[in-house]
């Protein structure tokens, strides 16, 4: 395990905002998969709200807002992040496109961002396992619900390890598998796994249900699966 002063340790304030953006689709089997189910939930979801105004949290490296830019150009985007570099690559990515019309983005936490803003969908993908602590997962899944209006939908995924599991070593050895076969190095295998239950904080796919009906959704649906990556869709009571 890595010191806590490792100058390799996680952080997406210091994060190498091009690496991250090139290697995450060879971590994650299924990566661009679960980013197009995630896409085609929405627009079933909203197809009776084609000047849809949507929230991305976790806006970081702009994935979620091009692509549901490109696929939906009625619709419009708040992205929330915290980190400074990836909301950069975000900001470029939108320029790339000429989305910036469209396209609000912002350096904040959505528990700072103002009461009266209402949205008609959200995503919240590969960033809750960041959150540190059950209670701040809370907090930010409560805030989330506030933003959207009844009914609306939520599509969210995270890393969802049960770290205890009997089958936590063997679901990391083919995850290892996977990873170095698809060009991920040792070195940043071993970053990975050691960052697991540290520099993040994975819950069971059990308590992330649990975790958002006491929030306030349901319809609780997982439409992905891929090792400990999970995508759910649910709907704002």
């Amino acid at each position: 395990m890595r010191e806590k002063d490792d100058p390799q340790r996680i952080s997406w304030d210091t994060a190498d905002e091009n690496r991250y953006e090139q290697s995450i689709a060879m971590k994650i089997p299924g990566y661009a998969h679960m980013h197009d189910l995630m896409e085609r939930l929405l627009a079933a979801s909203l197809m009776n709200q084609p000047q849809a105004r949507l929230l991305i949290v976790g806006a970081g490296g702009g994935k979620e807002v091009t692509l549901l830019g490109r696929r939906h150009p009625e619709w419009s985007f708040t992205g929330i992040d915290l980190s400074e570099p990836m909301l950069q690559l975000a900001a470029r990515r939108v320029a790339e496109l000429e989305l910036e019309s469209r396209v609000d983005l912002r350096m904040t936490s959505i528990e700072a961002m103002s009461e009266e803003e209402m949205y008609d969908g959200a995503t919240c993908m590969l960033m809750l396992h960041f959150v540190q602590s059950l209670e701040a997962k809370k907090r930010l899944l409560h805030s989330l619900a506030a933003k959207l209006k009844p009914g609306s939908p939520l599509l969210i995924a995270a890393v969802n390890a049960d770290l205890h599991s009997p089958a936590y070593a063997t679901i990391m050895n083919a995850w290892r598998e996977h990873m170095l076969l698809a060009g991920i190095t040792v070195d940043e295998w071993e970053r990975f796994a050691d960052s697991l239950g540290q520099e993040s904080d994975p819950i069971s796919s059990e308590v992330m249900i649990q975790l958002l009906q006491e929030c306030g959704f349901t319809d609780i649906t997982r439409y992905f699966g891929s090792f400990w990556v999970e995508g759910y869709y649910a709907r704002r009571i």
